[in-house]
């Protein structure tokens, strides 16, 4: 397809970009957007690929890098430039910055250094080690006690995790740093020689290490260096506020002092990842060794006027003199209350109620509203979802579901099953189909029929298996198997070593299994997984990057926000985040009891006063429903 003169180039899709964005978009230097809630930051992405890629300023073989921090919003970025370019979108690749990490260490594993190669078939510590876990580590260091900074038996927890991640991964490879002091080189060295000579299969690297290793990599080996960067002349970061120590060695790694263009794109408003390491003066940091330019997007797509205005209540706590965004959502009416009970079977059967009218009355969808928790869900929303299960309402804890279903080999699979148990979806038509042309190789319009074929084949073949009776569960495996596991491992980069693809398609089909424990209709077990028909809770950070008519937040109260005197200003920011999930209505709701881990106990809002003295601010009314 022919590329267009920069002047003809026109937004993909929408009407018209605020003029900032159009800057952005066709900017040719390293730029960082500071670009709040709704600000329509995945579009500007979306727009500026279709700008450098259909006028050819990044014309083959060149391509373009998106790193993202979630899965979710790695997907959505990558579907939005395929409707917005699909001519050009091949030479687009939006990862996150972990798998980009493991991208590199696994495929030019011989170039590290043996003493820094992890073995073949190494596994990732996807969660952390448990706070007691790294004491313990520590403790059994072999560090002479006379050299010892800290006294591990007096530490907090918080204080722990910090020195443990410190002497993980908080320094570049290979510790050579002069500055570094001694006990935390002797307990790194220490740590990454345990892990890196681990058997073969066992956990031993996680993703923090990862990024180190991959930086390293990089440092080491000059000719790698240069065909990344002559690879990748422009590179996105999205949700850039949320970046960590070791992953911007790795970007600084990639592309400092090189030719390719960056474009970074965050809201320290929503910087909330600190307990997991995220730089807290990232932008400046990043301004100043990228020279880069800072431009502030001034609209809000998402939430009606009276919320964007109680927004701004909430960011001038956090950032004074900060500019007024404006609503472009004008069409719609906001509101926020919070609703005061007495305890949560009064709450629970006030909101069922109010979510029951909505959906039955108001003609709204369940995943129009959200449940919003600061922590443990699980334990938040027991009582609701009774009652709502009561009045035909299915409430779902989404922090289950959430990684899994950003999967790329999941959203294969559930193409296929919605069409399987459906008359007709066109939607999963066009992601089936997407997908065979990209793990086969095949051109969109030469091989319109093979692609359709394809289709049809893996489509029948679940039919005719769902018609015999066989479990459902089991369909996983055996469509993985028809196309191959090579044919996956070798199109998405994070399945190419280790088990972590029989892992997600063992944790997919446990899921199909259970759900068809309850329903046994495979079109319901569908409907179950892919949560169509429910309401979906969950907590601040899972909500990150996602929006509702209507935002439920369950719990202001002390008990929930028990680290807010230790972090005010951390807690503050999840706060703003919360509320700005929604397009037309919050409800905060306060119950003088609540259920704990011991017991049903008396709650408090004397700790938390600030978010109340915030929202009294801005404007936001109180209702008794006490009995």
């Amino acid at each position: 397809m022919p590329f267009i003169s920069s002047d003809q180039w026109g937004p993909v899709g929408v009407d018209s970009l605020e003029l900032t964005a159009d800057q952005v978009v066709r900017s040719q230097t390293n730029t960082l957007v500071v670009a709040g809630p709704g600000a329509g930051k995945t579009e500007l992405l979306a727009q500026r690929a279709s700008y450098l890629l259909e006028t050819g300023i990044c014309s083959a073989p060149y391509r373009i890098l998106a790193i993202s921090f979630k899965r979710d919003a790695a997907n959505n970025l990558n579907d939005r430039v395929k409707k917005r370019c699909s001519d050009h979108a091949r030479r687009f690749d939006s990862f996150t910055l972990d798998a980009f990490a493991k991208s590199l260490v696994d495929r030019f594993l011989p170039a590290l250094e043996e003493e820094w190669r992890p073995k073949v078939g190494y596994e990732v510590l996807v969660r952390s080690l448990h706070v007691d876990d790294m004491r313990g580590w520590l403790e059994d260091a072999g560090v002479p006690p006379e050299h010892r900074l800290v006294d591990l038996g007096g530490q907090s927890k918080n204080e722990i995790k910090q020195i443990f991640d410190e002497m993980a991964h908080g320094y570049e490879l290979p510790y050579s740093d002069t500055e570094i002091n001694p006990l935390i080189r002797h307990w790194g060295e220490k740590w990454w020689r345990e892990q890196l000579g681990r058997p073969e299969g066992k956990p031993s690297l996680s993703f923090a290490m990862l990024n180190r290793l991959a930086a390293y990599l990089l440092r080491k080996n000059p000719k790698l260096l240069a065909v990344l960067r002559e690879t990748y002349r422009f590179v996105f970061l999205d949700e850039f506020q949320d970046t960590t120590v070791s992953q911007y060695d790795l970007i600084c790694s990639s592309f400092l002092g090189s030719g390719t263009i960056l474009t970074a794109v965050g809201d320290s408003k929503q910087r909330i990842m600190l307990w997991a390491g995220a730089m807290p003066d990232i932008f400046k940091t990043y301004q100043n060794d990228f020279a880069a330019k800072i431009h502030y997007l001034m609209s809000n797509y998402r939430s009606a006027p009276e919320l964007v205005q109680m927004q701004h209540v909430i960011a001038q706590t956090l950032e004074a003199g900060i500019p007024e965004v404006e609503s472009v959502n004008t069409g719609t009416f906001g509101s926020c209350v919070i609703l005061e009970f007495s305890n949560p079977e009064d709450e629970a059967a006030h909101l069922a109620q109010f979510i029951e009218q909505g959906i039955r009355v108001d003609g709204m969808k369940p995943r129009d509203f959200c449940i919003l928790v600061r922590q443990l869900t699980g334990n938040m929303i027991p009582i609701l979802k009774n009652v709502l299960s009561g009045r035909g309402i299915l409430l779902r804890d989404e922090s289950l579901l959430q990684d899994l279903l950003a999967e790329p080999v999941i959203h294969f699979l559930l193409s296929i099953l919605r069409l399987a148990t459906r008359l007709r979806d066109a939607e999963a038509w066009e992601l089936l189909t997407h997908d065979i042309v990209l793990l086969y190789g095949l051109d969109e319009y030469e091989d319109a029929v093979k692609i359709e074929k394809e289709s049809r084949r893996l489509l029948q073949y679940v039919k005719d298996s769902l018609r015999k009776g066989n479990s459902i569960a089991k369909i996983p495996a055996e469509l993985v198997a028809m196309i191959g596991e090579g044919t996956f491992r070798s199109v998405f980069r994070q399945y190419r070593s280790g088990k972590f693809l029989t892992r997600v398609i063992n944790d997919f089909s446990a899921v199909l299994q259970a759900s068809f424990d309850i329903y046994l209709s495979p079109y319901d077990v569908v409907n179950d997984v892919i949560g169509a028909d429910v309401v979906p809770a969950m907590t601040i950070h899972k909500s990150k990057g996602l929006e509702f008519h209507t935002v439920i937040f369950l719990g202001l109260e002390d008990s929930q926000w028990w680290a807010f005197s230790q972090q005010a200003d951390e807690e503050k920011r999840s706060f703003f985040v919360a509320f700005s999930r929604a397009k037309a209505r919050v409800f905060f709701t306060f119950s003088d009891m609540r259920d704990g881990r011991w017991g049903r106990k008396y709650q408090q809002k004397t700790q938390i006063d600030d978010l109340y003295s915030i929202l009294q601010q801005a404007g936001v009314q109180v209702e008794d429903h006490r009995m």
